[in-house]
């Protein structure tokens, strides 16, 4: 089912106004505004995207499938503004467990998979580019110790190295995986939190099913 760009703002403005009205969105700021959210459609949130349409507004509403880049992550930090993704189905949705994308290679294929495997299995996924192997790697490592996240991608060429650095830390068990077969054996000797993924030559196929094995599989077991 295809959802119109209108209903998609829709939803996502109620979603927030109902917040606002709690006084859930105004946690950061300390007070609700009457205008305290705004909506954005773009796929690539930036620092300039966001200087440009937030006018003092606590909330931030963007569509499913959306990438926070690494300079627009700060600017939310600095600024201390939630962000709220969007949602085309029930409101049930908003209660299913997070799952998070972390982008270091970037290709049409990654960006595919991941909002065509929101559509089909509901699950709700962060996106975001990250700048450096290190910093993906603590990204995702931060993200699993705050259990913020069901379970953490990493896109990245050296898939080993990210796994090999991530599973230093106790509370992480990483795996660099090549294809569905071998992430299946990984899931049934050790429950992965995060899988590395090596997106290059890989198709929006074979993305799109090894990340469905690993939601599929379920929150793993120690999360």
């Amino acid at each position: 089912m295809q959802f119109s760009e209108e209903l998609v703002n829709q939803v996502v403005a109620n979603v927030l106004s109902n917040l606002s009205r709690q006084g859930q969105v105004a946690q950061h700021t300390g007070a609700a505004a009457s205008d305290a959210s705004v909506v954005l459609t773009e796929k690539v949130i930036t620092a300039d995207l966001l200087s440009a349409k937030v006018k003092g507004q606590a909330a931030v509403g963007i569509v499913a499938g959306a990438i926070l880049t690494p300079t627009a992550k700060d600017y939310i930090r600095q600024n201390q503004i939630s962000v709220h993704r969007a949602s085309t189905s029930s409101a049930s949705t908003q209660q299913r467990s997070q799952w998070r994308a972390i982008v270091l290679t970037h290709s049409s294929a990654v960006e595919n998979a991941l909002t065509d495997i929101e559509q089909q299995t509901g699950s709700r996924w962060s996106q975001e580019l990250s700048t450096s192997l290190d910093h993906a790697v603590q990204d995702a490592t931060s993200s699993l110790c705050r259990a913020d996240a069901a379970g953490v991608v990493l896109f990245a060429s050296a898939a080993e190295k990210a796994a090999c650095l991530a599973n230093r830390n106790q509370k992480v068990r990483g795996a660099a995986v090549q294809d569905v077969n071998h992430l299946r054996d990984v899931i049934s000797q050790m429950s992965p939190n995060l899988i590395c993924v090596n997106p290059k030559q890989k198709s929006f196929i074979e993305l799109r099913n090894l990340v469905k094995t690993f939601v599929k599989a379920g929150i793993p077991q120690g999360n």
